[in-house]
């Protein structure tokens, strides 16, 4: 009998220590972990009230946006999260510093800086952890040294952006793909009017290579309103041994 007690208690003792260990592994909330994640953004619409279980039988639909990782992760230090459970889907939510952002990078691998991490409470909360973003930047996204940017489509955008701080228009527009330099955005007046009339002319920050043929820019410039600190990606395309300026899509709204 007291062979089986103490195999009991051997058992007991050694159960009670795989909890703890399992949550060592696990990021805190109690400590505002995790505080970066990096995954690929997408844009799901979940089953709200009153049943949250399918918009097509009467349920709310409550679009949100949701980070899928790479590796699985745990969360504990919240009495709604389960260290026991290993999971990939983060739904995570804008913040006045990043609103807008998010739709423009969906799709896309990026990392976002975190705040307000919680457990999943009520049905509105459709993945184990709920986060609002801060901050976001695409993964992988490195300012590049100007050695970093020889042969690369980098100094085609180097170009776009200096002929814009000197207001000329028609340098910048010759980097951009000839069939884009009659739209108002890329045409020659068009720049040259709107940059050239800046209260503060725009500069270039630094490029970030995303990855063959897409960048990160980060700009600055001011208006007679505002002052815009702005960031966009931008797409190039090679053509005849040339780098050209195929789209560019800004992140923040400037």
């Amino acid at each position: 009998m007291t062979r089986y007690l103490l195999a009991a208690l051997v058992l007991a003792i050694a159960c009670g220590m795989q909890t703890p260990a399992k949550a060592a592994g696990c990021y805190n909330l109690a400590h505002g972990e995790p505080k970066e994640l990096t995954g690929r953004l997408e844009y799901v619409i979940f089953a709200g009230p009153p049943n949250f279980e399918d918009v097509r039988k009467g349920d709310t639909p409550e679009p949100n946006f949701v980070l899928q990782l790479t590796h699985p992760i745990c969360i504990s230090g919240d009495e709604f999260a389960d260290p026991r459970n290993h999971f990939r889907a983060v739904q995570i939510v804008e913040t006045k510093a990043t609103i807008g952002q998010l739709r423009r990078l969906l799709h896309q691998t990026v990392t976002v800086s975190l705040s307000g991490q919680m457990g999943a409470e009520t049905g509105h909360h459709h993945e184990p952890l709920v986060a609002w973003v801060t901050a976001v930047r695409l993964a992988g996204a490195r300012p590049m040294d100007f050695v970093d940017e020889y042969g690369t489509a980098a100094t085609t955008i180097r170009t776009f952006y200096t002929a814009l701080g000197d207001g000329q228009g028609a340098d910048a527009s010759a980097m951009v793909v000839p069939e884009k330099r009659t739209s108002p955005a890329f045409s020659a007046s068009g720049l040259t009017r709107f940059y050239g009339s800046l209260a503060q002319r725009i500069r270039l920050i630094d490029i970030a290579q995303s990855n063959v043929g897409t960048y990160l820019v980060h700009y600055r410039y001011a208006t007679n309103s505002r002052v815009c600190d702005g960031q966009a990606i931008v797409t190039t395309t090679l053509r005849g041994g040339r780098n050209f300026i195929q789209s560019i899509k800004a992140l923040n709204g400037c």
